[in-house]
C-alpha cells in the first residue's frame, strides 16, 4: 500500500507521522509531570521535537536504534522461526492457536511493504522511551534529587540555576533545585542568556 502512494503523498504521511509523534510523545512526557503541554506547543514544535530530543543524546539514540533493531528483527524472522520450530509441540499448543498464527505469518511473508510496521514500531517505542524518561523525572522531582544543568540570566538580571526539563520554540520547562514544581517561562523578551553548568568531576 505505501509503496502505491505518490512521492507528494509520502512526504504527507511522514509530515503527519511526525507531528503525531511529536504530540503524542511530549504530551504523554509532560502529562506524567503535571503539565498540559498541548497549550504551549506548535505544529512546528511538535515537528522537530523527535529529532531535537535524538540528536540532543547520542546514548539515547543509540538505545532507541539497538531497541528498535532487536523488536523489527524479532517481529520479522526470530518469533517466525521459533513459531515453525515449536508449532508441533504439546506445550506450545497449549499456550497458542497455532492454526491462527499460522495463517498470520503467511500473510506477513506475502507482504513486501514493511515500512508502515516499521513506522509503527519506531512510533511504540519512541512513545515507551519518552514515558520512561517522564516517570524518571517525575520521581526525581518528587524526591528532590535535581541537579541544576543549566543557568538563566534573566533581562531584570536575576540568575537561577536550574535543572532544564525541556523546550521548545517559546517555553523553556525547568525546575529549581529543593523544589516539586515545574516552572515554565517564555522565551522572547524574558531570557537574556542560557549558560550549560559544566559537570563536576
Amino acid at each position: 500500500m505505501f509503496k502505491k502512494l505518490s512521492l507528494q503523498e509520502k512526504f504527507y504521511v511522514f509530515y503527519i507521522y511526525l507531528i503525531l509523534l511529536g504530540i503524542v510523545s511530549d504530551a504523554l512526557f509532560y502529562a506524567i509531570l503535571g503539565i498540559q503541554y498541548l497549550n504551549y506547543v506548535s505544529i512546528l514544535d511538535a515537528l522537530i521535537s523527535p529529532f531535537s530530543l535524538l540528536t540532543n543524546s547520542w546514548k539515547l539514540t543509540l538505545i532507541l536504534a539497538i531497541a528498535f533493531y532487536f523488536v523489527y528483527i524479532y517481529t520479522t524472522k526470530w518469533s517466525y522461526r521459533l513459531h515453525k520450530k515449536n508449532r508441533n509441540k504439546k506445550w506450545y499448543n497449549k499456550f497458542y492457536d497455532v492454526q491462527k498464527w499460522d495463517k498470520l505469518y503467511q500473510e506477513m511473508q506475502k507482504k513486501k511493504d514493511v515500512v508502515p510496521g516499521m513506522l509503527f514500531l519506531f512510533f511504540v517505542l519512541f512513545v515507551s522511551m519518552r514515558l520512561g524518561m517522564g516517570i524518571g523525572t517525575s520521581h526525581k522531582i518528587k524526591e528532590k534529587n535535581v541537579v541544576p544543568n543549566y543557568s538563566l540570566i534573566f533581562k531584570n538580571e536575576t540568575k537561577k540555576e536550574v535543572k532544564l526539563i525541556g523546550q521548545n520554540s517559546t517555553f523553556l520547562f525547568y525546575i529549581e533545585k529543593g523544589e516539586k514544581v515545574i516552572a515554565i517561562t517564555p522565551i522572547s523578551d524574558n531570557i537574556m542568556q542560557i549558560k550549560r553548568i559544566p559537570k563536576k568531576d
